[in-house]
C-alpha cells in the first residue's frame, strides 16, 4: 500500500521523533507556579502535541515496516486517527468552556480545531483501505503531514510561551 513512500516516511518519522525530544527539554523548563494549573494546562497544550508527534512517528515506522497487511495497516490507522480526535476534542471543550486560560485567541483553533481536522481526515483516510488503497495512502501522507506541520507550530508557540514565562515564574514567592 505504501511502495514508494520510504523516504516520506523516513523523513517526517524523523523529524516527529525529534521534536519529541526537544519538547522533553522544554518541559525541565517548567518551574514555579501552581502546580494544579501546570499539569492541568500540560494536559491540553503540551500531552496532545507530544501524543500527535508520537503519532506521527508510530504511523511512519508501521507505513514503511514490510509485510503489514493493508487491512492491519488501515485498522491500526483508524485507532490512532480516533484517540487523535479524542484529544483534540478534549483540547476543544477544556480551551472552549474556558477551563483551561488560553494565551491566545488563535489557541483553541491550533490546539484543538486544526488537530481535529487533521485527524478527522486521517480517520477517513484510513477507513478508505478498503475502498481505494491508492487514495488512502495519499490521505493518510497529507493527514500525517498536516499533523507534523500543526504540531511543529504548536511546539514553537510552547518554547516561545515558555520561554517568556520562566523569568517571571521564577520570581513568583508563591
Amino acid at each position: 500500500m505504501f511502495e514508494g513512500w520510504d523516504s516520506f516516511y523516513l523523513l517526517i518519522g524523523g523529524a516527529a521523533g525529534a521534536l519529541i525530544g526537544l519538547l522533553f527539554i522544554v518541559v525541565t523548563l517548567m518551574r514555579g507556579g501552581d502546580a494544579a494549573t501546570q499539569l492541568r494546562a500540560a494536559s491540553v497544550f503540551m500531552t496532545p502535541t507530544v501524543a500527535h508527534l508520537a503519532m506521527v512517528l508510530l504511523l511512519s515506522a508501521l507505513a514503511t515496516a514490510p509485510g503489514v497487511s493493508a487491512a492491519a495497516t488501515g485498522m491500526i490507522f483508524e485507532a490512532f486517527a480516533l484517540v487523535c480526535l479524542a484529544f483534540a476534542a478534549r483540547a476543544v471543550v477544556m480551551l472552549g468552556s474556558k477551563a483551561i486560560k488560553a494565551s491566545h485567541w488563535s489557541d483553541i483553533w491550533t490546539y484543538g480545531a486544526a488537530p481535529f481536522a487533521a485527524c478527522l481526515a486521517l480517520a477517513l483516510s484510513a477507513a478508505a483501505v478498503w475502498l481505494s488503497p491508492v487514495w488512502a495512502a495519499r490521505g493518510i501522507a497529507a493527514s500525517l503531514m498536516g499533523l507534523l506541520l500543526i504540531a511543529i507550530r504548536n511546539a514553537w508557540d510552547l518554547v516561545t510561551w515558555i520561554s517568556a514565562k520562566g523569568d517571571q515564574l521564577d520570581k513568583d514567592p508563591g
